[in-house]
């Protein structure tokens, strides 16, 4: 026998009748050392090593058998971010709960990518214009106010989907699902107040809900107000006439008030049972209401200068009644159904003279009816999911004055869809997706129905487990506003008309992405690029009559393609208490219209800090702004930068926001037209988004016993008045 088997035989006594005193724990060492005699001799060093390193701190538990044994404090660190096939879940930390007064004020702390908050102005929007932004709170597509009447402390995770399975609706690119505990407070009473203090700007919620047995009740009432007079806009126009002169004319306001009020009233009624069934009836009203919105604009032209007026105003109001039931098949099956109707009563008035008079009145009326039916199936290894979608919509907007026109427009839709997401194996995960659609729609003797066949396809590649390479192919489609497939003409000012296309048609769109993410507790950093083609989309048409009068409208044209790449890095310096993230981007538009070829690159970058001291949160935000080209317009949208401080005092919570500090007139928004009859360069500046700052007021008390939330999957929307502007 070896040196080294004498060795470990000798400690195996020594265990045997000085420590060990259970039989059990005996017989495995003897077991273990009759299975050391078929090691060799280099390989018993590592034996030996291995049993010294693993049974040395157990010698010395065994022999303080009379003591009790106590152990130090572990924290365990994971990571705050869970990659999934089609996003990503992300878990706010302690510090951004406790600092966070509302759901956008959370949302904002987590620096998504691709993602602006307005906390001024409570929107979402993708900087990079991807498409729309879908808010949900366990799986409720989420309001206004219920986003401000939001408990951050309550909040699980979030699920950030940025790659939207076939079931999430027509041109959504995020789909941002707030997860909170599974149970309400019995009775949670709060306001939430954000007022500027530098312009006349808020937005105010008061919200109530109490809960008995299986049943919750809630009310909330939101009031937003807005009323700017430091608004400025300007636009130089060159428009070809028939002659080939040039006609050139400048636009250029000098005063202007912009005012808008809204009321929001919502109850809401719960009834669930945990292990089969939840139901909820939503009643919800808005009044819109646009006082004059009054311009005076200095028009230079070959006329001569003169000073025009325009005025707009518009009054709205929309009821909504929703209905949702949700019920359990079994242990793994469910069936899930929504149904939400919508009326919309419009009364617009519009009013410019730039050369004449020019003025005309919108009384408008839509109704629609949205539902939608899904059965799911959670299988061990994969969920099933199969569904449809239906809509249909009534639209009478009558037109007088100025204008004459009667558009009475019907439109339905229907939208069948199966999915099935899952995992191969530990390194390969999927989700695919079938849909075919239908849209139809009629107006007079103008109708089309549109048929498409929408598959999805997504295969995620687990390389390691901090790193996951993700491939996603799909086809879309895109519908333009009904307002742009009316019958309607209005004029814009004495040169330009606005035509609606009747005959325009639903496109499809293919889009190829590939994304690489790299998640570690501290460090994040996501790559993704993509190609998306848009086959014969509605791109804009310009003409000109013989009259020297140019129309503007949208037709069914080649193509529009954008190639991009970005990448997105946070970092927790500190974690939770100082944290950075950074990103930028490259962008490629190609404009292939039947008249004309655009090409445009543009760059994106922008980056935040936040710091979490104690009851203080300090954040620091700037980006450069969105810059694309669609059709023949350029566009860019203002830089940003956000400067906020915060203080958590119990149940409330103060902060103060500075947007666009150093800045007395930012510029908002910049577009260029580029075609053959028109050129254009428009600016719009504001005095009132310069330097602004905002307090924000949360405050929040709850009492009683639990109530799980309403686990809502599925809801459907209408806000379109098919209205011409």
């Amino acid at each position: 026998m070896s040196d080294n088997c004498q060795v470990l035989f000798l400690c195996l006594f020594i265990l045997q009748h000085n420590f060990v005193k259970d039989k059990t724990t005996l017989n495995n060492l003897r077991i273990n050392s009759i299975c050391i005699h078929s090691y060799n001799q280099s390989k018993m060093k590592k034996v030996i090593f291995v049993f010294a390193f693993l049974y040395t701190p157990t010698l010395s538990l065994w022999a303080q058998t009379d003591k009790e044994v106590s152990l130090s404090e572990v924290n365990i660190i994971a990571s705050k971010i869970i990659q999934k096939v089609d996003g990503k879940n992300i878990i706010p930390s302690d510090a951004q709960r406790k600092s966070s007064t509302n759901g956008y004020n959370i949302l904002n702390k987590l620096s998504l990518p691709d993602i602006r908050i307005d906390e001024n102005t409570h929107t979402i929007t993708s900087l990079t214009n991807r498409g729309g932004i879908q808010l949900r709170i366990n799986g409720v597509i989420a309001s206004k106010a219920d986003m401000l009447a939001l408990n951050p402390m309550l909040i699980k995770h979030i699920n950030f989907i940025d790659n939207p399975g076939v079931r999430f609706g027509e041109g959504i690119a995020y789909v941002i699902d707030i997860r909170t505990k599974k149970a309400d407070i019995g009775y949670t009473t709060g306001l939430e107040t954000s007022n500027a203090i530098t312009c006349r700007m808020g937005s105010n919620i008061i919200y109530n809900k109490i809960n008995w047995a299986k049943s919750e009740l809630g009310i909330t009432y939101n009031f937003d107000y807005r009323d700017f007079d430091g608004t400025r806009y300007y636009e130089e126009a060159n428009y070809l006439l028939n002659d080939n002169s040039h006609y050139i004319i400048s636009r250029n306001d000098i005063s202007s008030r912009k005012r808008h009020f809204n009321n929001n009233i919502e109850l809401k009624y719960n009834m669930a049972d945990s292990a089969s069934y939840v139901f909820q009836a939503k009643f919800s009203t808005s009044f819109n209401h646009t006082l004059n919105n009054d311009e005076d604009i200095m028009v230079n032209a070959p006329f001569g200068t003169s000073l025009t007026k325009s005025r707009n105003h518009d009054k709205s109001t929309s009821p909504v009644l929703d209905f949702y039931f949700y019920h359990t098949l079994g242990q793994r099956q469910s069936i899930t159904a929504n149904l939400v109707g919508t009326h919309i009563a419009t009364n617009t008035y519009s009013y410019q003279n730039e050369k004449d008079d020019y003025e005309y009145l919108v009384d408008g009326n839509t109704s629609s009816l949205m539902g939608e039916v899904i059965y799911e199936n959670h299988l061990k290894q994969f969920t099933i999911s199969l569904g449809s979608q239906w809509n249909w919509k009534y639209t009478s907007n009558n037109y007088s004055g100025a204008v004459n026109s009667i558009n009475n427009m019907h439109n339905s839709s229907m939208y069948f869809f199966g999915e099935i997401k899952g995992r191969l194996n530990n390194i390969l995960s999927f989700m695919a997706g079938i849909g075919t659609s239908n849209q139809q729609y009629r107006q007079g003797t103008d109708k089309f129905n549109f048929w498409l066949f929408r598959p999805k396809v997504t295969i995620k590649w687990t390389i390691s487990q901090p790193l996951q390479l993700r491939y996603n192919f799909e086809i879309s489609q895109h519908i333009s506003q009904i307002a742009m497939i009316s019958n309607t003409q209005i004029r814009i000012n004495s040169m330009e008309w606005k035509i609606g296309n009747p005959n325009i048609k639903p496109t499809c769109r293919y889009t190829h992405d590939i994304t690489l993410n790299y998640c570690i507790p501290r460090i994040s950093i996501n790559f993704s690029s993509e190609y998306r083609h848009n086959r014969h989309p509605n791109m804009a048409l310009w003409s000109r009559t013989t009259d020297n009068q140019f129309l503007s409208s949208q037709s069914n044209q080649h193509a529009i393609d954008m190639l991009f790449g970005e990448t997105y890095f946070i970092y927790d310096i500190i974690p939770d208490i100082l944290k950075i993230s950074a990103n930028g981007g490259i962008f490629r538009f190609i404009n292939l219209g039947n008249e004309y070829s655009h090409y445009y690159t543009s760059y994106t970058y922008g980056a935040d800090i936040q710091a979490y001291l104690g009851n203080w949160t300090i954040m620091v935000q700037a980006d450069n702004g969105w810059r694309w080209m669609e059709g023949e317009n350029k566009n860019r949208n203002g830089s940003n930068l956000d400067l906020s401080i915060s203080y958590q005092w119990h149940n409330c919570n103060i902060s103060l926001i500075c947007s666009k500090p150093f800045t007395k007139t930012p510029r908002l928004y910049q577009s260029q037209l580029i075609d053959r009859y028109v050129s254009k360069s428009i600016c719009t500046n504001s005095q009132n988004a310069g330097n602004m700052i905002m307090l924000n007021i949360s405050w929040n008390i709850h009492k009683g016993k639990q109530f799980k939330k309403i686990n809502k999957r599925i809801n459907k929307e209408d806000k379109q008045t098919g209205i011409l502007n």
